[in-house]
């Protein structure tokens, strides 16, 4: 187990919208340690699809507690996230769907819910602006931009 500071990836350079609509791009988990990521350094998926999903997951974590379980959507990847003894959050990685348990994780780290978070927030509004620029609008960036507003809103009380 990497104790390391987990956080969300992606860049901006191979954004693309495909002709059905859909924004496809690099997005992957990564930690401290060079080349160390999930799925994989520079993962191709579906980010702003994803980030709209796991904000909230991420949000409903750090109120309630519950475990936020958060798929890919390209390949069987999916990770959990739940809270440690202290406070501390464990990202624990799959590469199947079916039957997660602490044996069969494929990469796993423990990180602070606050830098977690803030990643996948830098993360969101880095792909919703790069969208924005472009006139890339569509449920998913929707979805992107209301999970943002609640946390900032949140963050603000």
């Amino acid at each position: 187990m990497d104790s390391s500071i987990a956080r969300i990836e992606l860049t901006l350079d191979a954004i693309a919208r495909r002709p059905h609509g859909t924004i496809a791009g690099p997005i992957w988990i990564a930690g401290d340690t060079r080349g160390v990521a999930f799925p994989e350094v520079g993962w191709s998926d579906f980010p702003v699809a994803l980030l709209g999903g796991w904000l909230p997951a991420f949000r409903h974590l750090a109120t309630r507690g519950q475990t936020a379980e958060c798929q890919f959507m390209d390949g069987p990847y999916h990770f959990a996230v739940t809270t440690g003894i202290r406070g501390d959050w464990r990202v624990a990685c799959f590469e199947r769907r079916e039957g997660p348990t602490a044996s069969n994780a494929v990469a796993e780290w423990i990180t602070t819910p606050h830098a977690f978070i803030e990643s996948a927030v830098a993360a969101g509004r880095r792909i919703l602006g790069h969208c924005d620029t472009r006139g890339w609008w569509d449920a998913d960036t929707d979805r992107l931009r209301a999970a943002l507003t609640v946390l900032d809103l949140d963050a603000a009380s």
